[in-house]
């Protein structure tokens, strides 16, 4: 009798120190319709690298200049680069209403005219703002252009400001690039 108390007891604090796991996207992106010129050409999104500690499926924050955290219970829903990879060419797509916009491999019969390359070395957020900094490069007829971004935002410390901050700041740099693609 003794050992069933004990088992129950123990099942219960095991279930009650138990924490569940919360999952998080990006939400869709909005296009406020300022980009009014028609791109015609077929642009294709070659790559979006990201550093290592974004490729795990824990959020993550950094807690001093050379230290990070990855906050178990915290996870993004998706693989990240996937999933910024869509969220720029809904962008693109949307400001342009060209829906000829398409992520490596192709799956299309010729290679898109534009080519956009992104390399992030920092999306983080540390210190109450989110840092999202790198690089990117169109490729048009084997033209490049590489352009720097360091982008901050203010955010709130809870993981939902975290993650809703750094929705904003990828919408800021996907917005810089079709700024960038009006004048190609």
């Amino acid at each position: 009798m003794k050992k069933y108390i004990l088992l129950s007891i123990s099942s219960l604090i095991i279930g009650c120190t138990s924490t569940s796991k919360n999952y998080f996207i990006f939400k869709e992106p909005t296009v406020n319709g300022e980009y009014k010129r028609a791109i015609l050409n077929t642009i294709g999104i070659e790559k979006i690298i990201l550093p290592e500690y974004m490729q795990q499926s824990q959020i993550v924050i950094q807690t001093s200049s050379a230290e990070i955290k990855y906050l178990e219970n915290s996870l993004w829903a998706e693989n990240m680069e996937n999933s910024l990879t869509k969220k720029l060419i809904t962008i693109i797509q949307k400001s342009f209403n060209n829906p000829r916009v398409y992520s490596y491999p192709w799956g299309v019969a010729t290679e898109p005219t534009i080519k956009i390359s992104i390399l992030v070395n920092r999306f983080i957020s540390y210190n109450g703002d989110i840092y999202l900094e790198g690089n990117w490069t169109t490729n048009k007829n084997s033209v490049y252009k590489t352009n720097l971004f360091n982008i901050k935002i203010a955010t709130k410390q809870d993981v939902k400001s975290i993650v809703s901050n750094m929705n904003i700041a990828f919408d800021k740099l996907s917005h810089q690039i079709v700024i960038e693609l009006t004048h190609k």
